[in-house]
């Protein structure tokens, strides 16, 4: 095995999707000359581009960003990133300029064309980086393991580098296979990228897809795009589709949900307030702008009924997601006030209505399923299906009053990434971690981190002031880790921190605060 050193202090990143960019823009933002000749930054990734990850790669037109390109960016400082992208490429690209065309407060492009952002993005940030003479790496292999010693030992493939500060970005993790119906030639288990995966799937004649969220919409949709005339089923324990994005408007300014309010909650409580006392602070904010709480989170409308009311409201601006909108400042220092217990009681019975709210799907997708439901085409069931999977050729599924199970050609998971590592195959790396005490999972979803690092906690309850998480694996510590804007803002500190921890002798590399080796 070939071990390869660096007298330079090595950040290394593990994944290279959104997260690892806008660390990277932040690092190389923030680097002086001095710091940055005795640094480097190694970056492992095994896909070939550097930028898109999973969530953002090559894909059809049909999966679009659920916000409107203006307020898309990789920047926790310049939210004008991506808008100056398009307007710049389109005078280069006429596939672009139907979207640059537009007013991009307005206009939703597709996920794709995001990662192509992010592609040209890290392009631009490793140039910027050579003019301040920082040295930037990427190894196109996963990384299989690391240990702990004086410095990080991050074993990939035959070959083991030494780091003294790691960055885990490796994004998402699988969604759950909830119904046990792995291996069934009819189960698409992961429909990522959608190109493979379902739009092949169109001649079909029934499909039934496993929720109904965000994922949910963009299968749906894509399968109408491509010609789909069969018969679809979208079965969820709610049936309710997310809420429909309205005009922007004007950011919000809070007024009681405010952080001024929650330190203050805060010193009364010992660092920690209720759930209650923080939610009266949201409802004295909805009602400043006349909108009732209960009318908002207390919706008794059918999945359909609402799905027609909120599109017969999308083309204006709705003040309430605007609030819901304006809690991204505070939302996780007020989910940090909360003891466990109300954790668990927001993860249990709220969690899933306010992410229907606050991450609404663009009108333009709302339409599309509207017509397929008003054409008999779709159905939206809220119920716990039992699926046979004794055909070869096909599923079946018998939900509760069914006399005869239903037939569906292909049976499309789409709940969502599982908030836990639960085996090696969700994370290889992620799950040796896990179990050699390096990292131990958080009760309400990924692996712990401290609050105010995001430095990995191990199993003896201390932070790994070298060791930063980012992203979805931070899903217990953080409330809300699926929106770029915040992971940007997370990054912004990582990196302030990480330069922080630069020692003055920028050449000594023995003596920093790693932890001894336990193996």
């Amino acid at each position: 095995m070939t071990i390869f050193a660096n007298e330079k202090f090595t950040v290394a990143v593990v994944g290279a999707g959104g997260a690892c960019v806008a660390f990277l823009h932040q690092i190389v933002s923030s680097v002086s000359r001095e710091q940055a000749a005795s640094m480097r930054v190694v970056i492992f990734e095994p896909r070939e581009q550097v930028g898109p990850g999973l969530a953002y790669q090559a894909d059809v037109d049909t999966a679009l960003l659920n916000r409107n390109a203006e307020t898309m960016s990789v920047s926790a400082n310049d939210y004008s990133t991506f808008s100056a992208w398009l307007r710049w490429k389109a005078h280069h690209e006429d596939e672009l300029k139907s979207v640059s065309a537009t007013d991009l407060a307005t206009a939703y492009a597709p996920r794709s064309m995001f990662g192509r952002f992010l592609g040209d993005f890290f392009v631009e940030t490793c140039a910027a980086a050579v003019k301040k003479g920082l040295e930037i790496e990427v190894i196109p292999h996963a990384a299989d393991a690391i240990r702990r010693g004086e410095r990080y030992q991050i074993r990939h493939g035959d070959s083991v580098l030494l780091a003294d500060s790691v960055l885990l970005a490796v994004g998402n993790t699988g969604a759950r296979d909830h119904y046990r119906l792995g291996g069934h030639a009819r189960f698409v288990p992961h429909p990522y990228p959608l190109a493979r995966h379902v739009v092949p799937l169109r001649s079909a004649g029934s499909i039934c897809i496993i929720g109904s969220g965000l994922t949910a919409v963009d299968i749906a949709v894509t399968l109408a795009a491509h010609g789909f005339n069969g018969k679809l089923d979208m079965v969820s324990l709610t049936g309710h589709l997310p809420f429909v994005r309205g005009v922007q408007g004007q950011p919000h300014r809070l007024r009681y949900l405010t952080a001024a309010a929650l330190n203050t909650l805060a010193r009364g409580g010992a660092g920690k307030s209720s759930l209650r006392a923080v939610f009266r602070l949201l409802r004295a904010e909805l009602r400043a702008v006349g909108c009732c709480w209960r009318t908002l989170l207390c919706d008794e409308a059918t999945p359909v009924q609402r799905l027609r009311d909120e599109l017969a409201e999308a083309g204006q601006v709705r003040p309430w997601q605007r609030v819901l909108a304006a809690t991204n400042d505070v939302i996780e220092q007020a989910w940090n006030l909360l003891p466990g217990a109300d954790r668990q009681l927001v993860m249990k019975r709220f969690a899933h209505a306010w992410m229907a709210r606050r991450a609404p799907m663009p009108a333009n997708n709302a339409r599309v399923l509207l017509g397929m439901i008003e054409s008999g085409q779709m159905r939206l069931l809220a119920d716990t299906p039992a699926f046979d999977r004794a055909d070869s050729d096909c599923l079946r599924a018998t939900l509760p009053g069914d006399v005869v199970p239903g037939r569906y050609d292909y049976v499309i998971n789409a709940t969502g990434a599982a908030r836990w590592v639960e085996c090696r195959e969700d994370s290889p790396l992620i799950w040796q971690l896990l179990q050699d005490g390096y990292a131990v999972a958080d009760p309400l979803g990924g692996i712990r981190v401290d609050y105010a690092t995001g430095a990995v906690i191990d199993e003896d309850n201390e932070p790994d002031w070298n060791m930063r998480a980012l992203g979805h694996l931070t899903s217990g510590t953080y409330f809300f880790v699926s929106s770029l804007e915040m992971i940007a803002r997370r990054a912004r500190h990582i990196a302030s921190d990480v330069l922080s921890s630069l020692p003055p002798d920028h050449t000594a590399l023995t003596g920093r605060t790693a932890a001894p080796a336990l193996d």
